[in-house]
């Protein structure tokens, strides 16, 4: 699997589903209108491609907004920034607005600007705003940023459990299923940082099955997750209940797929049937993890065929 920096997943996370609250963050008074979202847009320029751009409006305007999460400063990075804004000005024919937010505290100014100079005279100069998500810690405690709540302890001066009892409480009260699902997934990717995964594992055992239903997890916390159920089914095994076992991971694999993909029932009568034609525990242990781990239904439908047509089995 493909490892990918933790805080380009929490970017992913925060930029696709808490946009309006970045909105409301970053131009307080302003009255910035979210009209869209686009994602992995590749630019015409060697460098790499912007993870998300959003299509705002202003005063009937419409922007095109960059953002660019910074766990801490990179030297290269004002350089970076002025291409990336100049190549989206160029592919978009829109006026960019872009914004760098940072992480992790630091007392020293960072660096906004990229600058040009012929001798000691200032020839060109783009800048930028810097957020510094530090400032707006007691904002994500009250809730109002709830949205940004796994960042907390990377912002804490003092990363204990605690600051992670406080991420739990507030992403409990995230209404939506699958946005609280990828906000515990997050806070935990996060939290691995500071913390033995182990000790999360404990933690966070009552999400664990939540986190199911998340757009990404990754494979330590898939491994907390088989786990715990697969205590349940080796419990099964134990009293000769072969046949309670395959129905526990068919299942399993099901409700993932529902909450993953939103499958309606016309779309999960095949499903079922397959998954009935599949005996080998370690077959169905195999679609357990592409269900969690497959990017979209089709890629998991390709493995499913698989085991169904003969060749693995």
């Amino acid at each position: 699997m493909t490892k990918i920096n933790i805080f380009d997943r929490t970017l992913k996370i925060i930029a696709r589903d808490y946009t309006d609250t970045l909105l409301e963050l970053i131009f307080p008074d302003v009255p910035v209108r979210l009209l869209g979202t686009l994602e992995n847009v590749e630019l015409s320029l060697p460098v790499r491609p912007v993870d998300f751009v959003h299509r705002v409006e202003y005063d009937g305007m419409e922007y095109i907004l960059h953002l660019e999460f910074q766990f801490e400063h990179k030297a290269g990075f004002p350089r970076r920034t002025c291409i990336c804004h100049g190549a989206l000005t160029e592919q978009f024919g829109l006026p960019v607005v872009s914004l760098a937010l940072y992480l992790k505290p630091r007392q020293a100014p960072i660096p906004n600007e990229y600058v040009v100079r012929l001798g000691g005279r200032v020839i060109n100069r783009f800048t930028y705003p810097v957020v510094k998500l530090w400032d707006y810690v007691q904002e994500i405690r009250s809730g109002r940023y709830r949205g940004l709540a796994p960042l907390l302890i990377t912002l804490a001066p003092d990363p204990d459990e605690s600051v992670l009892r406080e991420e739990r409480a507030l992403i409990r009260e995230e209404p939506d299923d699958r946005k609280r699902a990828d906000l515990f997934a997050t806070a935990v990717t996060i939290a691995s940082r500071y913390f033995d995964k182990a000790f999360l594992w404990r933690f966070f055992r009552e999400e664990l099955e939540l986190m199911r239903e998340a757009t990404f997890v990754e494979e330590w916390i898939l491994e907390g997750i088989e786990q715990g159920i697969e205590q349940g089914i080796e419990q099964g095994l134990q009293m000769g209940q072969v046949q309670g076992a395959q129905h526990a991971h068919r299942d399993n694999i099901l409700q993932t797929l529902r909450a993953r993909f939103r499958l309606s029932q016309q779309e999960e009568k095949p499903l079922v049937e397959q998954l009935e034609m599949i005996d080998s525990l370690d077959d169905l242990k195999d679609l357990f993890e592409h269900a969690l781990m497959d990017v979209t239904m089709t890629d998991f439908s390709t493995q499913l065929d698989d085991k169904t047509n003969g060749r693995h089995r």
